[in-house]
């Protein structure tokens, strides 16, 4: 028994001695080393590749890989990510020509309308309410406009712009063509009165609206119906609900031909209890590849009033789209 004890005390003895000669060159190179360079032989044993030399303070701490990456955030390339995430979640319609689309989206859109009066003349109106459309947060899309100019042929009244165009999309729900090919999105438009009458309305006009859509491969139905409420002078402005429905097809190409009936109902004003229904065969084009992240998109199309009552007929629409 003391001979088992005392070789188990000589073994202990040897190991401790054994630990320490192995463990010494181990704490006294990394007391030399950096810190940095502790972690090099868990980098080499994973197959990453190892920086020649970490970044330090001036005190001479090193500043860790996370650290760094913080310093270098680039505010753009998130709200850039963040987009992309957005645009991906959501159908990949074309958006139409007169019923606003409830996809939110990054493009520059300006628009080109010509349209008879039921006097003859013609009224050409180069901006459409259109301008800067981008997504701010998650689910979220801005519209800046710029005021449109609209040219008479009449000598009367006189030519100008218009007003200023906002607008605010918030969507509600949903899904690309792998998740169900649909949207539910809440819209609110305005318009700032910049202009004079007869070309700016004279009084903010508020219009909130709802957007639905759905898809079935390569063909959608998008409609809206919102309401168009002014701030002021209800009697000389009235009010409306407009109810515009598109049915589109993407085929070859990159080619969107679609049919649009747009319809407003005139409850207060100087036309109120009138309708009026416009039909609006369009055909687009794109979005094709101009450079890196920047696309190009056209449509065009014209409103055929078939009501007898209708402000105005035969309304040619262009619109050129950059989305980015």
């Amino acid at each position: 028994m003391p001979r088992s004890t005392d070789s188990l005390a000589k073994i202990a003895v040897e190991a401790w001695l054994v630990g320490v000669l192995l463990l010494a060159p181990t704490h006294a190179l990394s007391q030399q080393l950096p810190q940095a360079s502790v972690s090099k032989p868990k980098a080499e044993d994973s197959g990453q590749t190892i920086p020649a030399a970490q970044p330090s303070d001036p005190g001479g701490k090193s500043i860790s890989s996370t650290q760094a990456g913080r310093t270098r955030h680039n505010p753009y390339r998130a709200w850039r990510r963040m987009a992309d995430r957005e645009e991906a979640s959501e159908p990949d319609w074309l958006s139409p020509l007169a019923t606003t689309s409830g996809r939110i989206k990054d493009e520059l859109r300006y628009d080109i309308w010509r349209q008879t009066t039921p006097t003859g003349s013609t009224i050409s109106t180069f901006g459409g309410g259109k301008g800067l459309e981008f997504i701010a947060a998650p689910r979220v899309q801005l519209l800046l406009g710029v005021p449109s100019y609209i040219g008479h042929s009449a000598p009367a009244p006189p030519d100008g712009f218009g007003d200023l165009p906002l607008m605010l999309k918030f969507r509600v729900a949903s899904g690309n063509a792998s998740n169900g090919d649909y949207l539910v999105t809440l819209l609110l438009s305005a318009t700032v009165p910049t202009a004079s009458r007869p070309n700016g309305a004279g009084d903010a006009v508020l219009t909130p609206t709802l957007a639905l859509g759905k898809g079935w491969r390569g063909f959608d139905v998008q409609t809206t119906f919102g309401a168009n409420l002014p701030a002021g002078d209800t009697q000389r402005l009235g009010r409306q609900l407009l109810w515009n429905t598109t049915f589109q097809y993407r085929t070859g190409w990159k080619l969107w031909p679609e049919l649009e009936a747009n319809s407003t109902f005139f409850e207060q004003g100087p036309s109120a209890g009138e309708t009026q229904t416009f039909l609006t065969p369009g055909l687009g084009f794109g979005r094709v590849r101009l450079l890196r992240g920047l696309r190009f998109a056209i449509a065009g199309g014209v409103q055929i009033a078939v009501t007898r009552f209708h402000t105005y007929n035969h309304r040619a629409m262009l619109s050129v789209r950059f989305p980015f």
